[in-house]
């Protein structure tokens, strides 16, 4: 998608942004008048207006939809909202059930294996798509996408998204619009670092967050020194050396590639000089006290933004968004590591939505989805909520917190929505204003940040079922435990017995199979 269409909602007036966000209060419908340019583009997609419920014979149906993330106070007063201002074309109310991050695969499995009939759920490529995919727990949209949602169909097609979701020509899941890369960044609280007279240094190495983290510690902060997250096999003092070898992540079973790898050749994390780095640093971390001992037992959430971690890996966003503390006095920083190495811009799928294969409404899932494709007032709506209540506007016509809302506890605001999201109808906030959206996408779009030659690619399991089990089992028992630095011995000996461990629990038949998909698809 081309800069100036992704950005052309930002350009609207303050005056029409306000006129057009006060229709989301549940007692106003503002007319289509007041739609904004980008609104009226998406909107004139449809070549006629769509036929109310009661012409569609439409029964009333709830959509019940699982999403990671904790709940929000208001969610069931702007559902109600949302349902009164399209039941006369959907005539659906709209269920969430959140489900905290830590437990949400499991619990989609669960639904999986039970044969629920839920309608949708968030996935993504780095959270469990394909194992979902591979199981069958999603429906095939081929043919239902054209025609229950033929403005949000097209839209792919126009851009180039629709073979980044498609697995074998069968398209598994509706994928979010915007262009992003996950290029870490370390983060850290500044007025920490400046209360305990602690200078940075060059933070763009890993030897320089090692120096620095080493003073901060011994300066006793009061809080974790790092945050170790662990919702990944590989965790994310790995993803920051990540650029440093500039490694591609698969997001399936700890493997990876080299991007400098003309051959394209598939290895297992545990085989690289990056892993072995990771455990010595993680090691020494955990040793010291850098790492939190309870690692790998933490449900604290946001620890980061909840003042309860010194420092975090982050993404690209954190050097633009404004961080929401729950300590107003804290002061966040952020830098990029190995500015100049290569990495990839993250896949279509790094947030979708897909339709459970035993879905109850399907088709109405569909129309929803296409709605929020079309109509930027009930967009505005489920995204943002009701003006005043869960959400106002500063001067400047940015999304703010609702007066008196404490920020780090938001009423609707913030909620898991990646899935959902169309570039277009973002609306600038405080904590993510108009020049920040644009930040990201310039840096996004940087000569080195290269597409990834396998985006798309959902590698088939059935050959491979009972040794990937095997794999997952070991990264799980052993591997976790190397990565947040809990290593019996020698490390070489550790990540050498290890090693020897995953080749016997069938790892060469993966790297096979993987590879000969890897190659076809390429090649393809």
């Amino acid at each position: 998608m081309q800069s100036k269409q992704r950005y052309a909602a930002l350009g609207i007036s303050l005056a029409v942004m306000g006129s057009m966000l006060a229709a989301c209060s549940s007692n106003n419908d503002a007319s289509s008048d007041n739609a904004s340019p980008s609104a009226s583009a998406a909107s004139s997609a449809s070549a006629s207006p769509s036929p109310s419920a009661s012409e569609q014979n439409l029964k009333p149906v709830t959509l019940k939809i699982f999403l990671p993330g904790d709940d929000r106070p208001a969610k069931q007063e702007v559902l109600d909202a949302l349902y009164e201002k399209t039941k006369d074309r959907l005539n659906a109310k709209i269920e969430l059930n959140f489900v905290p991050f830590g437990d949400y695969q499991q619990k989609l499995t669960m639904l999986a294996s039970s044969g629920d009939e839920y309608d949708a759920a968030f996935t993504a490529d780095w959270y469990g798509y394909s194992q979902m995919v591979n199981k069958g727990a999603f429906l095939d949209l081929s043919e239902l996408a054209p025609q229950y949602a033929p403005n949000l169909y097209k839209l792919y097609e126009d851009n180039n998204m629709l073979s980044s979701a498609s697995v074998n020509g069968k398209l598994m899941a509706l994928p979010w619009t915007e262009i992003k890369t996950s290029k870490p960044v370390f983060q850290y609280r500044k007025d920490i670092a400046d209360k305990l007279g602690v200078e940075p240094g060059d933070l763009s190495t890993i030897e320089g967050i090692d120096s620095f983290l080493e003073k901060i510690n011994k300066a006793n902060p009061g809080v974790q020194v790092y945050y170790q997250n662990m919702a990944t096999s590989e965790g994310t003092l790995s993803a920051l050396l990540e650029p440093k070898y500039e490694y591609l992540n698969m997001g399936f079973h700890s493997l990876y590639m080299d991007l400098n790898d003309p051959a394209h050749k598939v290895v297992p994390v545990e085989q690289t000089p990056m892993f072995k780095e990771a455990v010595t640093l993680a090691k020494k971390w955990y040793d010291e006290g850098i790492i939190s001992k309870n690692i790998l037992n933490d449900k604290t959430n946001q620890p980061y933004e909840n003042s309860n971690a010194f420092s975090q890996k982050n993404t690209n966003g954190a050097l633009y968004e404004k961080t929401n503390f729950t300590d107003k006095s804290a002061v966040n920083a952020a830098v990029e590591v190995y500015p100049d190495n290569k990495f990839v811009r993250d896949s279509q799928m790094n947030n979708a939505m897909a339709i459970n294969k035993n879905a109850a409404n399907p088709e109405r899932m569909l129309m929803f989805m296409d709605l929020l494709t079309t109509d930027r007032e009930v967009y505005d709506l489920f995204f943002y909520g009701i003006q005043d209540k869960t959400y106002s506007l500063d001067a400047s016509g940015n999304i703010d917190f609702a007066p008196g809302e404490d920020p780090s506890k938001p009423l609707w605001q913030n909620w898991f929505n990646w899935g959902f999201e169309r570039a277009d109808f973002v609306r600038p906030t405080v904590s993510r204003p108009a020049e920040a959206i644009e930040s990201e996408y310039v840096f996004a779009t940087r000569p080195n940040i290269l597409v990834s030659p396998i985006a798309g690619l959902v590698p088939i399991t059935d050959n491979i079922k009972t040794e990937l089990a095997n794999r997952d089992q070991l990264v799980s028992e052993e591997g976790k435990l190397l990565l947040v630095g809990i290593v019996k011995g020698d490390i070489d000996q550790a990540i050498d017995s290890y090693i020897e461990k995953q080749k016997a629990a069938g790892l060469d038949k993966v790297l096979a199979e993987v590879q000969k998909q890897v190659d076809a698809f390429i090649n393809k």
